[in-house]
């Protein structure tokens, strides 16, 4: 629902889920998610228009990944609600960019918020920011989250500029560069730096290979959103294994 009415500044609380088409309310049996799908057989009940496999598809993911989020966080509560928070908003995120190009400051302004308000008690950070400055757990770890959208905003922000000094063009959008604000504030610094990395592989490597097959063209506009929601995942849920390939490549380099 969010993806399908933000872009088109829509209310996403007036009127009640309905169908596109033929205006009409879905009924609340008509509504579960996956099942209904299914037994509807992808049209809507009274027009028979097609429903998008979008539907469906989000929901499959949004299921996967917060069984996923709940494994990783399993005996930490408050953590893993905040970070189902995170898991919800970057989906809505990643698919809206996906179409638009565009990031919703909806979004991405209440993710920093939310990043730095659960900083205290966010167990991710606990395990990975290896920032002490006092005796107090809490505020290191409060330090660890602003330096974390500091830095991953930072470098994201000096990117833009770079790209648009060498490309006399816009090469990183605004919203781009909030919303690794936020991931960094949940991250901390190290993880929001290897966020920026998958992030900048995922998307390089999917535009060579969308340039190679003809379906896309040299400096198109590219949604980045995506590829940082989708380096983010990747990164809080197999961190320990990010960390052992950077072992290792140090060991290599020695």
């Amino acid at each position: 629902m969010c993806i399908y009415r933000l872009p088109r500044g829509e209310s996403i609380i007036r009127p009640g889920s309905h169908c596109p088409k033929c205006g009409k309310q879905i009924k609340w049996y008509d509504n579960i998610p996956l099942i209904s799908y299914a037994l509807l057989g992808g049209k809507c009940r009274y027009c028979g228009e097609k429903i998008s496999l979008q539907y469906p598809l989000i929901e499959l993911i949004t299921a996967f990944l917060f069984l996923l989020t709940y494994q990783k966080f399993r005996g930490a509560p408050f953590t893993i609600l905040i970070f189902l928070l995170l898991v919800l908003s970057l989906i809505i995120v990643s698919a809206i960019d996906f179409q638009t190009y565009t990031i919703p400051n909806k979004f991405t302004y209440p993710l920093i918020i939310l990043g730095l308000f659960s900083s205290p008690f966010n167990s991710f950070l606990k395990e990975y920011s290896g920032i002490i400055i006092s005796s107090s757990r809490q505020l290191s770890l409060i330090v660890s989250s602003f330096l974390g959208l500091l830095v991953g905003g930072g470098v994201l922000y000096l990117i833009a500029l770079l790209g648009r000094k060498m490309f006399k063009r816009e090469a990183m959008g605004g919203g781009d560069i909030k919303l690794i604000f936020g991931v960094g504030a949940f991250l901390g610094v190290a993880n929001v730096l290897w966020v920026i990395f998958l992030a900048s592989l995922l998307g390089a490597v999917t535009g060579g290979v969308l340039i190679i097959a003809g379906k896309y063209k040299k400096f198109q506009e590219v949604a980045f959103g995506t590829y940082i929601s989708l380096g983010t995942v990747l990164v809080f849920l197999f961190q320990p294994g990010l960390n052992r390939i950077y072992i290792d490549l140090i060991s290599i380099c020695k």
